[in-house]
């Protein structure tokens, strides 16, 4: 085995290492307590690929700064600027940590609109197929042997 060589200069050298802070961790069911909105709706906006980004690997693990970031996002899609956030989530660690009413709202909203969007795909698919089968022979016999 060959041996390596270190230059001269190189051991002159320091390094710096910075710690990053850990970053909390929480389940589902204790991410959808902070934000405020149910567990339930909160796997059905991850199951959508919806909602706060979860971590890579798990669909069930979320990060706080993540959470942030989509309460955040909520926020600005309402049109609600940084002063008003900041206000508002300063309010909401002074009271208790029930259901969140914006939260809760902006959600159902952002689920609604994710079931609007696979329906519509759903029922576009179904159509198509109702029209493709329905210059076929078969479903000139399906339909007689009906009526």
């Amino acid at each position: 085995m060959k041996k390596t060589q270190v230059p001269e200069s190189a051991g002159t050298q320091s390094a710096t290492v910075c710690r990053f802070p850990l970053q909390r961790v929480m389940e589902r069911r204790q991410a959808a307590a902070y934000l405020g909105i149910p567990a339930r709706r909160m796997r059905y906006l991850v199951a959508l690929g919806y909602g706060p980004a979860s971590i890579k690997g798990s669909a069930c693990q979320f990060r706080k700064d993540d959470l942030d970031q989509y309460s955040a996002a909520l926020f600005a899609r309402a049109g609600l600027g940084p002063v008003a956030l900041a206000h508002y989530r300063k309010s909401r660690e002074q009271a208790d940590r029930g259901l969140d009413p914006f939260l809760d709202m902006a959600s159902r909203d952002e689920l609604n609109q994710a079931l609007a969007r696979y329906a519509s795909r759903a029922v576009i698919g179904v159509g198509l197929v109702i029209i493709v089968l329905s210059h076929t022979p078969l479903s000139r016999i399906l339909f007689h042997v009906l009526r």
